[in-house]
């Protein structure tokens, strides 16, 4: 694999999945009443819980973007 496959795979996986993480928190805020509810029947938390616990997932899955294409991709679009 050479630098430029490199470079643009790292490219487009960040941009695919800053993509679908923006799809996923629209869609958490769109819905958050039904989301809130059937999380909070299924497995009995209060809905303070669930927010905090769907807000860290997503945070999370944005420092892994970040550590995992973002990073790389400046790496070898700057220092290669």
């Amino acid at each position: 694999m050479t630098v430029e496959e490199l470079r643009s795979f790292f490219g487009w996986g960040a941009v695919c999945n800053t993509v679908f993480l923006l799809v996923l928190l629209i869609l958490y805020l769109s819905f958050r009443d039904t989301i809130n509810h059937l999380y909070s029947h299924a497995f009995s938390i209060q809905k303070e819980t669930i927010n905090a616990i769907l807000f860290g997932v997503m945070v999370f899955y944005e420092l892994a973007i970040f550590t995992f294409f973002v990073i790389p991709y400046i790496v070898l679009r700057f220092f290669m």
